[in-house]
């Protein structure tokens, strides 16, 4: 859901001046980067790879509570294989970068 409109019309008013008052530092809030991207990407993979892992041990769980053999084996795989991919391509990664 957005903003009224007469909101939205102060909001873009109070940028203009901001633009004419300090040119740089508007310049500098309009390069901000996401806060993800102030991340390194070692710790992105991290958190991708725990969060793989702990998804396939909550699936794992979900099927032997509801004694489901389907969702036991796809929480398995996901827990087992899902790591190795990310794994296997961030040493990819890693050769492709060296190479450059």
């Amino acid at each position: 859901m957005g903003l009224p409109e007469d909101e939205q019309r102060e909001l873009d008013v109070i940028e203009q001046r901001l633009a004419e008052d300090d040119p740089n530092f508007a310049a500098k809030l309009a390069k901000t980067p996401p806060r993800y991207r102030l991340l390194p990407a070692r710790v992105l993979r991290l958190a991708a790879l725990l969060l793989i892992y702990v998804l396939g041990l909550v699936t794992v769980m979900t099927g032997v509570s509801l004694s489901s053999p389907v969702l036991v084996a796809i929480g398995a795989a996901v827990t087992a294989f899902g790591p190795v991919v990310m794994i296997v391509q961030a040493w990819r990664d890693r050769g492709k970068q060296e190479q450059d």
